[in-house]
């Protein structure tokens, strides 16, 4: 497993992710920020403190994430691109979306943020489509970046049988 590839790859994708949310809930004035609302949950705290704690969640929730992918390149489609990172992205957003669902809210609620719901629901629409987008671009990515895997089947080991027509 090429582990220093999952890695930078999930470091960029998660930072892809939180960006890309975070920009859909400036546009549409929600309450998307990622970083702050792990933050919130990880210590309770709405400051600098808080937000860097749920960035540092993020990246590593992001790098796990990367090399699940990676796991499955090697030892299940025994190769690595964009489309099959892009075909493992949906389970991947169906789980990340239902997880935040489950997050727990009272340290939201005394902090004055309303939960976020599955899929970032309660964000509106344009928040939900884009974690949506988000997740299946970091797929994509992972799937581009981790490159060639390990482990793929040797090609030039297989022949076509010849087969002739007789006269």
């Amino acid at each position: 497993m090429r582990l220093g590839r999952a890695i930078g790859a999930g470091i960029i994708g998660g930072i892809i992710v939180v960006a890309a949310i975070g920009v859909a809930g400036w546009i549409t004035r929600a309450n998307a920020d990622l970083c702050r609302l792990g933050g919130v949950i990880l210590t309770g705290r709405m400051d600098a403190a808080g937000w860097l704690a749920g960035a540092v969640a993020q990246l590593v929730i992001a790098i796990i994430a990367a090399i699940i992918y990676a796991a499955i390149f090697e030892w299940v489609t025994r190769r690595a691109g964009p489309l099959i990172g892009l075909a493992i992205a949906v389970p991947h957003v169906i789980v990340a979306g239902l997880a935040i669902g489950f997050v727990p809210a009272w340290r939201l609620i005394d902090a004055g943020i309303g939960p976020p719901g599955a899929f970032m629901e309660y964000r509106g629409p344009w928040v939900l489509v884009t974690f949506v987008l988000a997740h299946l671009v970091f797929g994509a990515l992972v799937g581009k970046l981790y490159g060639r895997a390990q482990h793929a089947p040797a090609t030039a080991g297989y022949r076509w049988r010849e087969i002739s027509a007789r006269p």
